[in-house]
């Protein structure tokens, strides 16, 4: 019963921060991608940074096992879809051919998560994230313009 209540608990974590992902690709109110995304940075590693304990409380139980993969798959998944329809609705003239494949987001989040990553071991803070925000943003549009991309199907 303990590990039940648990379980709880942590899908009501989970479902916390997948509530405060949408909400935060939801409120991000630039009309470009180019803005769209470099509000993205500093919103994840703000909120990484301030949100640390929660994350990490997910995660490792989440390697556990007492959170179910099929549970974080589906949380993880509707945060995508998110990120996704919002970025393909900012990019109409298909100037970010990535972002019009099945994998465009979570090609993004996996850039984002890796630098993330970083900060939690310690390579980064969050001030030099912050420093680096428009060259991070540089090289990231600059992948999400490669061409021939609709063939290649990640998931």
């Amino acid at each position: 019963m303990e590990r039940r209540d648990s379980q709880q608990g942590m899908d009501k974590l989970l479902r916390q921060l997948e509530s405060d992902y949408i909400e935060a690709v939801k409120d991000n109110e630039n009309t470009t991608v180019e803005g769209f995304i470099e509000q993205f940075l500093y919103d994840s590693w703000d909120y990484n940074d301030k949100n640390l304990e929660d994350i990490k409380s997910v995660l490792g139980r989440y390697s556990d096992g007492e959170i179910y993969q099929g549970t974080f798959s589906k949380s993880f998944t509707e945060m995508l879809k998110h990120l996704k329809m919002k970025l393909q609705q900012l990019d109409s003239g298909m100037e970010y051919p990535v972002l019009h494949t099945n994998n465009g987001a979570s090609l993004l989040v996996a850039f984002v998560d890796g630098l993330v990553i970083q900060y939690y071991v310690g390579i980064y803070n969050v001030e030099k994230l912050r420093e680096m925000t428009s060259y991070i943003k540089s090289v990231i549009l600059h992948a999400l313009k490669t061409e021939g991309t609709e063939s290649v199907e990640l998931t």
